[in-house]
């Protein structure tokens, strides 16, 4: 393996905090004593040997999926890196979406993997040309990473593209991985996850993004049992099992989570809202308006970039955006619109300050 510095994360962990923040791809952190819970009946110790079953039950009745095709993971970062050392040897190819969120570049890499890409174009609202996507698929592919909601647009793919999309790979062998943590941001209704389109297909997800319960690192993957069955060979050479508190929180959490997303919605539209009449105001900023989700990812339309106007932004109104450049888009930034709505509109008027002056 050769592990290289992943150069987001690095600068997301170590930036200089700014009181204007708008990097964060998701809601705000939930508080433990907003969960209803009953401290008493949690204990540190007792068996999960490969997930707590409690857990494991209700993600498979979430998805409507045996259990048998359910590994729990630390975070969806934990979940991919999982599926990449169970399924990737050196050489192999895997087709991976651009632009993308590092870390799906990064592991694939370590496991001297040939990574292609596959283009999302701003001109094509971020979604793919079928045939593009078949003619990209060789002898020699083995996988193929998606993320839907797009990160960084957070734009959702069509349907008829993930149906098509997955016969293609199919009939080729070749798997397909989707990270679905922003697919939560949808209604149930419409929230349908791809896993059930084929046996080919892999899914990762977590409680991150849409709940404010990163600190639980409650991830899972979706795969097909022979595929599971390999997946958790790896954690017995990893982490060998979860962390038994944490699953149990993470468990009693899943029959919370339509009340904390209503919780959460009233900000999420109100914020979106907020975004979508500044950019349609602003003549130097141009956006694929996200389907759902709390992330956007507008073009800056002057002759300087992205990342000029995140350096801006920090180093005169004390306000966070994340440069393109992290996406391979330097023209553009990745606005989170996930905070208090105070900030949130401070930040924007910094923004269109900023912007006068490129």
């Amino acid at each position: 393996m050769r592990i290289e510095t992943i150069k987001y994360l690095e600068w997301y962990k170590t930036k200089a905090p700014v009181k204007y923040d708008l990097c964060s791809s998701g809601v705000e952190k939930l508080p433990l004593k907003n969960l209803n819970l009953e401290i008493g009946e949690l204990e540190i110790s007792g068996e999960n040997v490969y997930g707590y079953i409690p857990l494991l039950e209700a993600i498979a009745a979430r998805y409507k999926v045996n259990e048998e095709t359910v590994v729990s993971a630390i975070g969806t970062s934990q979940a991919f890196f999982l599926v990449c050392a169970a399924l990737l040897d050196r050489g192999d190819e895997v087709l991976i979406e651009n632009p993308v969120y590092e870390p799906l570049l990064a592991v694939p890499r370590a496991f001297d993997a040939n990574v292609l890409r596959l283009e999302r174009k701003f001109e094509d609202n971020y979604q793919f040309d079928l045939e593009r996507f078949g003619s990209a698929i060789s002898s020699k592919t083995k996988l193929v990473v998606l993320t839907n909601l797009h990160n960084p647009s957070n734009v959702l793919l069509s349907s008829s593209f993930l149906k098509e999309m997955t016969e293609i790979a199919l009939k080729r062998g070749v798997k397909v991985l989707i990270d679905e943590i922003y697919l939560e941001f949808l209604d149930e209704n419409e929230r349908e996850t791809s896993f059930h389109l084929a046996k080919n297909i892999i899914v990762i997800s977590s409680l991150t993004k849409v709940y404010g319960l990163g600190g639980l690192r409650c991830g899972w993957i979706l795969a097909p049992s022979e595929l599971a069955k390999r997946i958790r060979r790896v954690v017995d050479c990893i982490n060998v099992e979860g962390v038994f508190i944490g699953e149990q929180i993470s468990a009693k959490a899943f029959s919370q989570l339509g009340s904390i997303k209503i919780r959460n919605n009233e900000r999420v539209m109100h914020n979106r809202a907020l975004v979508r009449n500044f950019i349609d105001q602003e003549e130097k900023l141009s956006w694929v308006e996200p389907h759902k989700g709390i992330v956007c990812f507008p073009r800056v339309e002057t002759s300087a970039t992205g990342d000029v106007l995140a350096a801006l932004l920090r180093e005169k109104y004390d306000t966070g955006i994340v440069p393109g450049s992290f996406f391979e888009e330097p023209q553009h930034f990745r606005l989170g619109f996930g905070a208090d709505p105070e900030i949130l509109a401070a930040g924007l008027d910094n923004i269109k300050k900023a912007l006068k002056e490129l």
